[in-house]
Parts: structure tokens; C-alpha cells; sequence
């Protein structure tokens, strides 16, 4: 992570502890304007900033992306309610303690 992944980590890390990247999902919205600029998803997040590509490699539920130009948005690939149960079956359906009490 460069100076703003890391201190989005920070922040991440304050709020719901050391291991929120193992429950974490990253969903992009609005592929469809990917499209229209002749980028592909995948295309995107090689193209992207070096921390957001690492966010999108270290997330434990993935990337996705939501093609928001219908009524109701779709995902490509997997749905996002069935990576969320994966996700949570691989953590072992744990929570994470979400800190309230941190200042931001």
C-alpha cells in the first residue's frame, strides 16, 4: 500500500481489527461505464493504483463488479449474496468486533 492504502488500512484496522481484510468484500459499481470506456473489470484493476490492486488481491470475498445501467444492477460471475455466504463459511461465520469507540 502506498501513503492512501495506507492509511485507509489504518483506519480499516481501527475500526474492525487486524484481520478485516480476511472478511472483507470489494464491490465496484457502475461497470458499465468500465465498458463504455472500453475497459474490461479485470483490465481496471491491473490498471489501477498499486493499493488498490493489492486491496483487491488481499480481500477474502473477492471483486466484484455491478452493471448498474438496468433496472436492477447485475454482477458478473457469482452472485453477491452467494459470495458472501462463502465468505463467511470460510471465516467460519465469525464476525468482526466493529470499535465504536475509535475517533476517526
Amino acid at each position: 500500500f502506498r501513503r492512501q492504502g495506507a492509511e485507509s488500512d489504518l483506519v480499516l484496522r481501527s475500526l474492525f481489527g487486524p484481520d478485516w481484510r480476511r472478511h472483507a468484500m470489494l464491490v465496484f459499481t457502475h461497470a458499465d461505464h468500465l465498458e463504455k470506456a472500453g475497459l474490461q473489470p479485470p483490465a481496471f484493476l491491473t490498471q489501477s493504483s498499486d493499493w488498490l490492486s493489492s486491496l483487491a488481491e488481499e480481500v477474502g470475498g473477492g471483486v466484484s463488479f455491478l452493471d448498474n445501467s438496468c433496472d436492477w444492477p447485475s454482477i458478473r460471475g457469482r452472485s453477491i449474496r452467494d459470495q458472501l455466504l462463502r465468505l463467511s463459511a470460510k471465516n467460519h461465520h465469525k464476525a468482526l468486533q466493529f470499535r465504536s469507540d475509535q475517533s476517526l
